[in-house]
């Protein structure tokens, strides 16, 4: 099972006794609630020290830039979903499959989340301009793609890592893609249970029908799709 990211961005020191743990955490729910409520866009130090009635020089101790805090930020929403992979594989842990089906529900069923909704598509339009926001995202993204990537290999043992890979990252896209559409408050939202009824299990079979070349090398530790490659 993929570890989680410890967050490690702020200060070293400044999360060391439990008070200051306390105020990282809310130095880092402070900074969600603002990108889901107004916008990445809207997300600034300045911003976040007024919210939390702390000076700008204070809120440095704890995170000496925004690229620092926003790392930390990311790490902070991908950990619940982690957490919850790891417990419905538990449940399912005798059958590969049914673990696939668990994960691939509770993330379709998550785009109803406003929070969801709201905070990853923020995070893909400043991926668009920000080489920074491109690396926070395919970190959250590929850490996700861990998870299928080790049911898929239990699943289908016989097919080449980089068609285990390629299945993780059509499925992710598939599911990932219906936020716009789907998502909380979405035009078509109301069409959540149908599409759902129609995509999962063919994801499913997707992955237990695939075919590939079984000779290359079998799946391992993987660097992120799309680094390395020309």
């Amino acid at each position: 099972m993929a570890q989680k990211k410890q967050q490690r961005r702020h200060r070293p020191g400044t999360a060391a006794y439990t008070k200051g743990q306390a105020t990282a955490a809310s130095i880092l729910d402070v900074a969600k609630t603002i990108v889901i409520k107004d916008g990445m866009a809207q997300l600034t130090m300045r911003r976040i020290a007024r919210e939390l009635d702390m000076s700008p020089g204070n809120l440095s101790y704890y995170y000496a830039s925004k690229s620092d805090l926003l790392e930390d930020l990311c790490t902070a929403v991908l950990a619940p979903y982690l957490e919850e992979f790891e417990r419905l594989r538990r449940l399912e842990a005798e059958s590969p499959a049914a673990q696939l089906r668990a994960v691939l529900e509770f993330v379709f069923d998550d785009l109803s989340n406003r929070d969801t909704t709201h905070f990853f598509p923020e995070l893909w339009v400043l991926a668009l301009h920000d080489d920074w926001a491109q690396i926070q995202m395919e970190t959250i993204y590929s850490t996700y793609r861990s998870v299928l990537i080790e049911i898929i290999s239990a699943m289908r043992p016989d097919l080449a890592a980089r068609i285990i890979e390629d299945l993780a990252l059509t499925i992710s896209a598939s599911i990932e893609g219906h936020t716009v559409f789907i998502g909380h408050e979405r035009r078509h939202a109301a069409r959540a249970s149908a599409v759902k009824s129609l995509i999962i299990e063919q994801l499913v079979e997707l992955a237990a029908n695939a075919t590939g070349p079984s000779e290359t090398r079998r799946c391992g530790p993987l660097e992120p799709i799309g680094e390395n490659e020309s």
